[in-house]
């Protein structure tokens, strides 16, 4: 009889530390996901702020579309509008998988 209670109390704190071990994991994935956006956020915000002083309102020193690499990160933008007219920037940077 000690040896069937031994053996339910081993199988039921295994099934326990699983499901603990489940859901630290599940938060460590979802902080690592959260804290990879951010980066490539950063990276992409970071380059564009660099672009623009260096154009220094000389629109016609603005390409159509360029790219960098930062921190092995690839970091595009593309433009829309031309001349002196508004002009839409977007910027986009790769994340890990």
């Amino acid at each position: 009889m000690v040896l069937l209670q031994t053996l339910v109390i081993s199988v039921i704190l295994s099934m326990i530390a699983v499901m603990v071990l489940k859901w630290v994991l599940s938060r460590y994935m979802f902080a690592a996901r959260n804290y990879r956006s951010t980066v490539a956020k950063v990276h992409s915000t970071g380059w564009a702020m660099q672009r623009f002083s260096t154009w220094n309102f000389n629109t016609s020193a603005v390409g159509s579309s360029g790219s960098t690499v930062l921190d092995t990160k690839s970091v595009t933008f593309t433009t829309s509008g031309s001349g002196d007219t508004m002009r839409t920037f977007s910027f986009q940077s790769d994340q890990d998988q």
